[in-house]
């Protein structure tokens, strides 16, 4: 399967359909070039003694769509609140 350092696994497997074909497959996150996109991509392949075959998807979202989906979607969790900035929080 192709390496991507820039990416995140999310799921990879490999199964053995028959004693000669080999089924394998990767799914992974990554940000674009410009941080404005996620792509999730979906990578097969079936190998064989005699041939490799093998497709690679893709999906892109903007980043800023994703977040309002998430937003509008999601489950809220607690709120945390304080007087002080905590130390692993800049003040913006």
């Amino acid at each position: 399967m192709p390496p991507d350092t820039r990416s995140l696994v999310l799921e990879q497997r490999q199964v053995k359909r028959t004693h000669t074909h080999l089924h394998g497959s990767e799914t992974s996150l990554q940000l674009s070039d410009d941080k404005r996109e996620l792509i999730l991509k979906r990578y097969i392949e079936v190998s064989s003694p005699e041939s490799v075959q093998w497709v690679e998807r893709s999906h892109r979202v903007p980043v800023a769509t994703l977040m309002r989906w998430i937003i509008a979607h999601g489950e809220e969790q607690a709120v945390e609140q304080g007087n002080e900035v905590p130390a692993h929080r800049s003040v913006i």
